[in-house]
């Protein structure tokens, strides 16, 4: 690997990791704050971007896989380098975004019905979960994705991820560089993002 290419993945694997923890607090705040409809989406790409960070600094995978990646390619591979449980659990994560973006996953008839104030539902008429019980679902499914990504690349080979804390470093450099006021500044209040360090040093405790 060259230096170009392995700077280049350490680059990736800091900021997607950031990226992923923005959008955890961002989701968190909307989930806490009664915003139904944008916590899920939150922890779904917070998700998406620590798959995408962990897999760029796996030795062996081709920089040009990363290109304009796709959310199917990266469920590929999540399943062919995490495992077949972590994608069900990222897939589910993308079901329950598209339903809530593209206004349910049912009939033109069903749509119209949450257009009129029914409640909006998921899976099978059968066995269906309310959105707050898949909004909660998708929560502890994105952290338990995020948590794992970061556990076993701390078992990676490569030297992308030395600049990267471990889980329970207490080291707080990264956060001090990465997740103070440079990503935040322009996305949340002063007061939500002393919040959001306080979600990412729980997330890596």
């Amino acid at each position: 690997m060259s230096d170009a290419d392995q700077h280049n993945r350490t680059m990736n694997l800091n900021a997607h990791y950031a990226w992923s923890f923005a959008l955890w607090a961002s989701a968190e705040a909307a989930r806490t704050s009664g915003n139904l409809v944008l916590a899920p989406i939150g922890y779904y790409y917070s998700a998406f971007h620590s798959a995408y960070a962990y897999l760029n600094a796996v030795p062996g995978i081709a920089p040009t896989t990363f290109e304009r990646m796709g959310h199917q390619p990266l469920s590929n591979l999540i399943e062919q380098h995490l495992g077949g449980d972590l994608q069900k659990d990222f897939d589910e994560m993308r079901d329950l975004r598209e339903a809530i973006n593209y206004l349910g996953m049912g009939s033109a008839e069903g749509k119209l019905r949450v257009l009129r104030g029914h409640p909006l539902r998921f899976g099978t008429a059968a066995q269906s979960a309310s959105l707050n019980d898949m909004i909660s679902r998708a929560r502890n499914k994105s952290r338990g994705f995020i948590t794992t990504t970061l556990d076993r690349m701390a078992a990676l080979p490569s030297k992308a991820v030395d600049t990267f804390p471990k889980r329970g470093d207490t080291n707080e450099n990264w956060l001090l560089e990465y997740m103070q006021e440079d990503i935040y500044l322009g996305l949340m209040s002063d007061d939500m993002r002393g919040k959001a360090v306080s979600v990412v040093r729980e997330l890596l405790a």
